[in-house]
């Protein structure tokens, strides 16, 4: 890489060996190596003033690009001395390659600024991410007009579920980089560092606005659909409710004349068309008072 007052290396994660060299290179303590390791660290930002080493875990986008962020991923920043080292899987090897152009452009960076620059890189990297799951809750939403289906209503579950771990990873980078601030190496900053953390600040707030919105219109969606259906269940319900009242007129007087006792119009000629006239004759009613009951 280029040559510059502080350099600048990546360890990959599923290197081990890697690891425990750069472990031992960098006078890293494991504690710090851990931070790294660990695919389920939430983000955070921490300074030892004595042995003058910054620290910093950031959530990184999905290396796919896609909008289920189920799987959390992360980067570790540590600046230690002259020496500048991320931490990362081999799903941030599309951010690393854009580093590296970063690092190796003809501008002079203080490894400060460098981190800033990735930060702001890697917050935009999640704005394709919302416009996606975005375009998916539109699609979903028109389907869902045209017809409501099971397997629609499993991936409208499954785009909510995707804006929750999506918001929950932005609204960690933005209180990491707000704690930031509150550190004493901020102090030390130059007012370019500053305004470009500032810069990160802004895309990280709109970012958390954005997954906020997204997850709120995902929110309300389902629960409209969940009204949706359960009203069509109370009409089912209640359709069922109708006939079964309705169909119990037959069977009480099929079941009234079928008694082996004397009975009217037992003898009478066309008395089967009578009790059927009579069947009819209470199932209407029971119709008509049953309607009148469920629609008042």
């Amino acid at each position: 890489m280029a040559e510059a007052r502080w350099t600048w290396h990546h360890i990959n994660l599923d290197d081990t060996a890697a690891v425990q060299a750069a472990t031992q290179q960098y006078a890293l303590s494991t504690e710090q190596t851990g931070y790294a390791i660990d695919r389920h660290e939430r983000a955070h930002v921490e300074y030892d003033s004595l042995a003058e080493t910054f620290l910093l875990v950031f959530n990184i986008p999905d290396a796919d690009g896609d909008a289920a962020q189920a799987e959390t991923h992360q980067m570790t920043f540590v600046i230690k001395d002259r020496d500048l080292l991320t931490f990362g899987h081999a799903d941030a090897a599309s951010l690393i390659e854009e580093f590296t152009k970063r690092f190796d452009a003809p501008h002079t960076l203080t490894a400060y600024q460098f981190l800033l620059e990735s930060l702001y890189l890697i917050t935009q990297r999640f704005m394709p991410l919302m416009e996606k799951a975005d375009t998916e809750r539109h699609q979903i939403a028109q389907t869902l007009r045209e017809k409501t289906t099971r397997k629609r209503l499993l991936e409208l579950s499954d785009l909510e579920t995707n804006a929750l771990y999506l918001g929950n990873a932005a609204r960690q980078n933005q209180s990491v980089l707000e704690q930031l601030k509150g550190l004493s190496v901020y102090h030390g900053f130059s007012a370019r560092e500053k305004e470009r953390l500032e810069d990160v600040l802004i895309e990280a707030r709109q970012l958390v606005d954005m997954t906020s919105l997204g997850s709120q219109n995902l929110a309300q969606l389902e629960g409209t659909y969940n009204n949706i259906l359960n009203n069509n269940l109370n009409d089912t319900m209640k359709f069922l409710t109708i006939w079964s009242i309705v169909l119990t007129a037959p069977t009480i007087v099929s079941g009234f004349f079928g008694q082996n006792v004397p009975l009217p119009f037992e003898h009478t000629p066309g008395g089967w068309l009578i009790t059927i006239a009579l069947s009819l004759l209470l199932a209407l009613i029971f119709a008509v008072w049953m309607n009148h009951y469920v629609n008042r």
